[in-house]
């Protein structure tokens, strides 16, 4: 029996050499791990070509797969559980995930697939047991307004709220 794999996925900026630095613990706890960078400030292709791209990138991945997209990166994971159906995915965590679209996170790509994730959403509700949301106390990107569930907090998800501070740290 193979490991299973571990897909991490960067927000905006794909910083995939940030994320590599923890690739290791994740080796050590019996992961093959994947960063795959999106390309959500990549013009030259549109949302749905990245997705697919991602979409055949787990299709081609031999076991199991788990998937922790953090910011921008876990509506991508969200999305690729919604497209692919056939039981490989068996977790995604997203980490400070912005479920809505603000005008200043200026970025169309990612407005796009939150408007796709939102539309898919009610077709998925059996699939989010399989979904864990992190969201910290404070965040500058995904903040908590007026004391109602902040933009990182889905519907029917397990969500839990870390003891952080800022988007990056969380």
């Amino acid at each position: 029996m193979s490991a299973p794999n571990l897909i991490l996925i960067p927000g905006l900026g794909d910083r995939k050499w940030l994320y590599k630095l923890v690739c290791p613990v994740w080796r050590a706890r019996g992961f093959r791990v994947h960063v795959f960078t999106f390309g959500w400030e990549d013009a030259a292709s549109n949302y749905h070509d990245k997705q697919n791209r991602l979409n055949n990138y787990i299709r081609d991945l031999n076991g199991d797969v788990y998937i922790i997209g953090a910011s921008a990166g876990g509506v991508a994971a969200l999305s690729a559980l919604v497209m692919i159906d056939d039981g490989k995915v068996k977790g995604v965590t997203t980490i400070a995930t912005p479920y809505v679209y603000r005008q200043r996170l200026k970025n169309e790509t990612l407005a796009r697939a939150i408007d796709e994730l939102s539309n898919n959403l009610p077709a998925m509700q059996a699939k989010l047991v399989r979904v864990t949301s992190f969201y910290g106390m404070r965040d500058q990107v995904v903040p908590l307004i007026d004391s109602q569930p902040n933009d990182s907090e889905l519907a029917d998800v397990n969500c839990r709220q870390l003891p952080t501070f800022g988007h990056g740290l969380t």
